[in-house]
């Protein structure tokens, strides 16, 4: 068999024109896959290595326990707790039996002694516990310090006038008691049967004076001054009684 070179030669260059336009053919698809390949690795960020963080810590809690609470009644107050007894030491045991055996406690107080009041002289006369001459200190000892005082304007001198509850006092420049008052039955006249209130004539029989039904006046000349009784001019009774200095 007798072969045509030449004939052979383009049947062969046709192949491999052929083969090479298919793989031209064929390259560009590859090419672009491998491009979209590329953007797509170059767009997806790459993966980092994530940042160590630490967490904050958790307590640990153990789980609660739940409890009932107490419940407390009030109070009563219609019932009175019972007392409790102090407790003594043997020593003051003994020695409370022994005060007690000493000196037992009396049953009944005994009776305050009455105060016998002296009778009105005439040559030592006082009222509410006070002579005349009295210093403002003796005064003071006996009733305090005055609620008020002020000042009485005499024809030879001033007296001062201390207030009393029921009575008044008057003190010379001298601080001598030159004038006593009994004005209400707050004040004791410190004489037997001689009283704020009571009737003129028991009073004129208690002095020994003669008593004069028209009269309002009671009194009496005593050692350094006078003592007169005020009557009531309705009921005839003691309103006032007052010793005064001459």
């Amino acid at each position: 068999m007798t072969i045509n070179l030449p004939v052979y030669m383009r049947l062969w260059s046709a192949l491999l024109l052929s083969a090479s336009l298919v793989s031209c053919t064929s390259s560009p698809s590859n090419d672009s896959h491998s491009h979209t390949a590329l953007s797509t690795a170059s767009a997806s960020p790459s993966p980092t290595k994530p940042t160590d963080v630490k967490a904050p810590p958790t307590a640990s809690h153990s789980p609660a326990v739940s409890q009932a609470p107490t419940v407390v009644d009030p109070p009563d107050p219609d019932v009175t707790p019972p007392a409790t007894a102090p407790s003594h030491s043997p020593e003051q045991s003994s020695s409370a039996v022994e005060a007690a055996t000493a000196h037992p406690p009396s049953s009944q107080e005994e009776p305050e002694e009455d105060v016998i009041k002296p009778t009105f002289l005439t040559k030592s006369p006082s009222l509410a516990h006070l002579k005349l001459g009295n210093t403002d200190k003796e005064v003071v000892h006996r009733y305090g310090l005055p609620v008020e005082t002020y000042p009485l304007p005499g024809d030879d001198e001033t007296i001062e006038i201390w207030e009393y509850d029921g009575m008044s006092v008057g003190l010379n420049e001298r601080d001598k008691v030159v004038y006593i008052e009994i004005n209400s039955g707050m004040a004791d006249t410190g004489i037997d049967s001689l009283d704020y209130g009571m009737k003129g004539s028991q009073a004129a029989e208690a002095l020994g004076i003669p008593g004069d039904v028209k009269t309002n006046v009671l009194s009496l000349e005593v050692t350094g001054g006078w003592l007169k009784l005020d009557l009531d001019p309705d009921t005839q009774k003691v309103i006032s009684l007052k010793l005064l200095h001459r």
